[in-house]
């Protein structure tokens, strides 16, 4: 997922250096809204750790 993210934040990138700012803002905002699911997802994990 992570990977997944970075894709498309390089995808954004490109996109914004063509010059299709509505398209990149709109990867940007996708990628930053994935990014703050992904860590609400992880933050929630217990770790386990072993004494």
């Amino acid at each position: 997922m992570t990977a997944l993210i970075f894709l498309l934040v390089a995808v954004a990138m490109i996109m914004a250096v063509r010059g299709r700012r509505g398209i990149a803002l709109g990867l940007f905002g996708a990628s930053f809204v994935l990014a703050a699911l992904w860590l609400n997802y992880h933050v929630v994990d217990v770790l386990n750790l072993s004494l």
